[in-house]
């Protein structure tokens, strides 16, 4: 499966985790999903915090999962982690 393909269930609603969402740290610009290179990838109970870097600025984003899930947690963030420094949304394409 693709880390493009992975979804999450909030309720009734299914979501792709991938590309994440994320915000500046100088305050609430945007930037588009997909955009950046990922820099850092921290383990945050059972969630994944992201920093991701798009025009010489950081931003934060995350990845959470159902529980009971495949791919799990631990599989995307040893992928993620092994692809450091890679664009955003190059990762997309990785298998997971």
């Amino acid at each position: 499966m693709k880390l493009r393909d992975v979804t999450r269930t909030y309720g009734t609603a299914i979501t792709h985790v991938w590309p994440p969402q994320v915000l500046a740290q100088s305050g609430t610009t945007f930037i588009r999903p997909g955009e950046g290179v990922l820099k850092s990838v921290r383990r945050i109970g059972d969630r994944l915090s992201l920093t991701i870097e798009h025009e010489g600025r950081e931003a934060m984003g995350g990845v959470e999962l159902n529980p009971d899930q495949q791919p799990s947690l631990d599989t995307v963030e040893k992928v993620l982690r092994a692809n450091l420094g890679k664009p955003i949304k190059a990762l997309g394409d990785l298998d997971v």
